[in-house]
């Protein structure tokens, strides 16, 4: 029997934007929630540059994308405030390739989110990204539990001719693309396995990309790992039901491991005299005459750091003891009711394409 308790959720998902308005972030720490996204990568997020961001639910978004500015391509991975402090450190590559360091009980994980060129780019920017992507396999410890997460736009066969050690035999394609043909070499050479040919599910629970008119099905986003903590990987499937305006659907992977926090200083938190009081006349008479008492009462120092640090010391004092201390500023959601009201509306809708033999097109276009 599976102890659930010692397995951890991975999720990847292509979000399409996560800067095209100001209800993206939002969605997705909706959905971090709804879905317990412990551990998400996330790919075509349009965020220039790289960093991290602290979402509003306490999660954690590093990323790294173009350094021009440009808005496009971009990966990031999401960790959800349970395990965030599980976080050693990250790097961002490029604007198609970052990799994370989390802390396990047993043993650490690295973590690489990828974004790979469409099938139909050019073979030197396929090369270019390979090159890239193998480099940076490389230089991971080779102690770790290796994951790969990511969007890599190609179509892997169910045949596993040649392929035994790197495919199951329950991929949705027939055939390969060429992109799906470089996935599996890649993994073949590092010794990846592409989980997500590995579980028996229904079709409808295997592919990762809807076309717009809902005719075309593909199976292009995977979940990777190390093929010797292969049997650690227990299920790979399709969630169809989370929803934040992607074409992609979300791609769930359950891992038997687990993470521990990494023991990091914290800064303690400096309290601050809310002194907009003083803009009320009668709070600024109550604290003249509390400073004016608490001067009074102090000895006369002659050493000039004396002087200083007791003058400090009262006026913080006698700020704190009058104004009180000003509270934590909460961040204002930027979103209407009825913005909320249509992301919700639009999710509704997208749970049930799957019972509809076509989609509604007008209707899908009016809610997004």
């Amino acid at each position: 029997p599976i102890n659930y308790s010692n397995t951890q959720l991975l999720w990847n998902w292509n979000v399409l934007s996560l800067v095209s308005s100001s209800s993206q972030l939002y969605q997705l720490s909706q959905n971090i929630d709804q879905y317990s996204l412990d551990i998400l990568g996330v790919t075509e997020t349009h965020m220039p540059g790289s960093g991290s961001t602290l979402l509003d639910n306490g999660s954690l978004l590093i990323h790294s994308g173009r350094g021009d500015g440009i808005k496009r391509q971009g990966v990031g991975l999401c960790l959800s405030k349970k395990v965030r402090n599980s976080l050693i450190s990250y790097v961002p590559t490029s604007e198609r390739v970052l990799t994370a360091r989390l802390h396990g009980k047993h043993l650490n994980i690295s973590v690489v989110v990828a974004y790979a060129p469409t099938d139909g780019a050019d073979d030197g920017e396929k090369d270019r990204f390979y090159n890239v992507l193998s480099d940076t396999l490389g230089e991971l410890p080779r102690h770790d539990l290796k994951l790969l997460l990511g969007d890599f736009n190609g179509k892997v066969t169910s045949n596993r001719y040649g392929f035994e050690g790197v495919i199951g035999g329950e991929s949705l394609h027939s055939s390969s693309s060429d992109n799906g043909t470089r996935l599996m070499d890649f993994c073949a050479a590092n010794q990846l396995v592409i989980g997500g040919t590995l579980f028996q599910h229904r079709d409808i629970h295997k592919g990762t990309w809807r076309s717009p008119n809902g005719l075309t099905v593909n199976q292009i986003d995977h979940i990777c790992i190390s093929g010797r903590f292969q049997h650690s990987l227990l299920d790979v499937k399709v969630c169809r039901g989370a929803d934040i305006g992607s074409d992609h659907y979300l791609v769930r992977g359950r891992l038997q491991i687990k993470l521990q926090s990494v023991a990091k200083i914290t800064a303690k938190r400096h309290d601050v005299p809310a002194i907009e009081h003083l803009r009320n006349s009668s709070k600024v008479q109550e604290y003249n005459v509390a400073l004016q008492n608490r001067f009074d009462c102090l000895a006369n120092e002659v050493n000039l750091e004396d002087m200083w640090n007791n003058f400090k010391q009262t006026v913080t004092d006698v700020s704190m003891d009058v104004l009180g201390k000003r509270p934590r500023k909460v961040k204002e959601q930027h979103l209407s009711q009825t913005s909320k009201n249509l992301i919700e509306q639009r999710g509704m809708f997208k749970r049930r394409i799957p019972l509809q033999t076509s989609i509604d097109q007008p209707t899908l276009n009016l809610i997004n």
